[in-house]
């Protein structure tokens, strides 16, 4: 059976032409892998994009030397219809059967893996075949030419809405499970799950192509065999230089007032981190301008510990995180909010900034409640403020379409409307066309009260992703540990220490919480209620 590699370097960054895996780079170790399964290489690529010459440069010369065709096929944007339909029609043009589809910036695609794969796609007689409990990056998918033909037929039609959206990672099977069982699918399973883990083995960002170098160079220290998928997996997940690179969630204090003491704020208590009420403009600034050439990529929040609409200045601080964002840099903003300052000209004017740089915005507001009465309990507040948060929804949704979420703090007192407010809001018609979050109640700690209503924790317990991902830091530019450290641990101060020298004595607590995992204690500890760690249950939750 012939097939064709087709690879995809739409959205290429300059991270996939580092030569730091041996003599190659990722882009370099995509095109080897390659090269063992067709003499034909097609190539998508975005007009204009800035590593494109010495992409060209690249392909050249592994050309030459290898004796392989690699075509390019450039367009100014790829959308998952033009991209299915590029595929259908290369597989008829080079009469190869199926296209086996990867992203250019997976520096440790398997061969062995990959050879399972076809086997599988061929033995079945499969229109689509993947690999599932892998980490992301080590193996490829297989789609037929006349699955690839309908689909092309699909996103014209019934698959439209889906089909305008630009191309991601999961783009066929996007497409595929739109009418999933129309479709002869197959599976390689890992023989190990290491879906908890959210492996992302490429180069996109500055996160996670420090991720594979780490591993590349731990896996040549430890000699591990590259050719074993398992024990480059098991290395990874041992190891703290890939697990932690840089924060990819930023929780800021830009605030520490809240409008209502609801029971699950800090303040219902009485207590709040910062000595500050709020973070000057100019120091968040500073704090922004530092993250930007830190991080590349990350989500700004900017909503611990108090409500950011608050901040008499709260819509220059949003539009300070959008105007970050250029070529070299993605930040996308998030605001948890109770909805209650917010005002059509406000939402408007992030919206348009957000345009104008591409830049992702996302709303939580808090709902908690599908009536009046229960909503001004949990709050503590008048009834009639509930109507001004059910009004925000609308209002944002109007501006943010599809990134807007009603959220549902899930406690003892409100369980009993979970599913009132899971069906409301799901509804396509609902005025979130269907989003919403609903969240697990956190104690901090116990430093507020046990309300939750269920234990949701995994059996296991998972390295903890908040040092892993997150950085909080305070109104006054201190950074705890994590946000549930807030009150009693200190890794600097942002404003006076370099966020690179803060960051790495997260390395040192990390490589104790991964030595402590199975009696949830850190060293050095004997009570269990001095050691937050150890009874906190927020370290397998994942923020935006």
């Amino acid at each position: 059976m012939k097939n064709l590699v087709v690879l995809y370097g739409g959205d290429l960054s300059s991270h996939a032409i580092k030569k730091v895996f041996g003599s190659d780079s990722a882009f370099e170790k995509v095109l080897r892998w390659a090269g063992h399964y067709s003499d034909k290489i097609i190539l998508f690529l975005k007009e204009g994009s800035s590593v494109n010459e010495q992409l060209s440069s690249i392909i050249s010369a592994f050309s030459s030397v290898e004796k392989i065709d690699v075509e390019v096929v450039s367009r100014a944007f790829w959308s998952k219809s033009l991209f299915i339909s590029e595929i259908a029609s290369l597989l008829n043009k080079h009469n190869a059967e199926s296209a086996i589809l990867s992203y250019a910036d997976t520096p440790f695609l398997n061969e062995k893996l990959t050879a399972e794969l076809i086997d599988i796609h061929s033995k079945y007689a499969a229109e689509y075949t993947f690999a599932d409990g892998f980490p992301y990056g080590l193996t490829p998918e297989l789609v037929e030419k006349g699955t690839a033909s309908i689909l092309s037929e699909l996103v014209k039609t019934s698959l439209k809405g889906e089909g305008e959206k630009p191309v991601d990672r999961e783009a066929i099977f996007s497409l595929i499970k739109g009418d999933i069982n129309s479709f002869e699918i197959e599976t390689l399973i890992s023989d190990e799950d290491y879906r908890l883990l959210r492996f992302n083995f490429e180069s996109s960002s500055k996160i996670n192509f420090l991720a594979c170098k780490n591993l590349y160079e731990e896996a040549v220290k430890e000699k591990i065999d590259f050719a074993d998928p398992y024990a480059l997996s098991n290395l990874a997940a041992k190891s703290p230089s890939v697990m932690q690179t840089l924060p990819a969630f930023y929780n800021i204090q830009i605030s520490s007032k809240y409008n209502h003491k609801y029971c699950y704020s800090l303040d219902s208590i009485g207590k709040n981190p910062s000595a500050k009420d709020f973070m000057s403009f100019p120091d968040f600034q500073k704090i922004m301008s530092q993250i930007a050439n830190f991080s590349e990529n990350a989500a700004i929040s900017l909503s611990a510990f108090g409500e950011p609409l608050l901040h008499p200045e709260f819509l220059d601080f949003a539009l300070e995180v959008i105007n970050q964002n250029d070529e070299n840099h993605r930040l996308s903003l998030l605001i948890e909010t109770d909805g209650l300052l917010l005002t059509e000209d406000l939402a408007s004017k992030i919206a348009d900034a957000a345009a104008a740089k591409n830049a992702e915005v996302n709303w939580i507001v808090y709902i908690d409640a599908v009536e009046k009465s229960m909503y001004a309990s949990l709050h503590n507040c008048s009834p009639e403020d509930f109507e001004k948060a059910l009004y925000s929804i609308p209002l944002l949704e109007k501006y943010f379409e599809h990134h807007v979420y009603p959220q549902f703090m899930r406690m003892k007192a409100n369980e009993a409307q979970l599913e009132s407010f899971y069906r409301f809001w799901k509804e396509k018609e609902s005025p979130s066309k269907g989003e919403l979050i609903i969240q697990k109640y956190n104690s901090v700690c116990f430093s507020l009260p046990d309300l939750k209503s269920a234990d949701l924790s995994p059996v296991n317990r998972l390295p903890c992703w908040h040092l892993r991902r997150d950085l909080t830091i305070l109104a006054d530019g201190q950074v705890p540990f994590c946000f549930q450290l807030a009150f009693n641990s200190d890794a600097g101060n942002i404003l006076t220490d370099e966020i690179e020298k803060v960051w790495l004595k997260f390395s040192d607590v990390l490589r104790n919480h991964l030595a402590c995992l199975d009696s949830f204690n850190l060293p050095g500890t004997s009570q269990a209620a001095d050691n937050k760690c150890g009874i906190c249950d927020e370290s397998y939750t994942f923020n935006f």
